[in-house]
């Protein structure tokens, strides 16, 4: 069981919130300015900085409609 205490990992974030996404749903998220810095396995002292400025957007098609039940999207804070 895993523990409630501890962070899901971004690929476990990502892979949960696409299963949850039927056809035809669209998912933008906009970037002004953020920095994320990952560990460089290369270079444990030394992360790798990502900036990102713009937009992001992942849409998916297939036969099933969009969920009816799941709430409008609101906005995030990321920073």
């Amino acid at each position: 069981m895993p523990d409630p205490n501890s962070q899901p990992s971004w690929a476990d974030t990502a892979a949960s919130l696409l299963s949850k996404l039927s056809g035809g749903v669209e998912l933008a998220l906009n970037f002004d300015q953020m920095e994320l810095q990952m560990p460089n396995a290369q270079n444990p002292s030394s992360p790798t900085t990502w900036r990102l400025n713009g937009a992001l957007r992942i849409r998916t098609r297939g036969e099933n409609p969009p969920a009816a039940t799941l709430p409008p999207a609101t906005p995030i804070s990321l920073g």
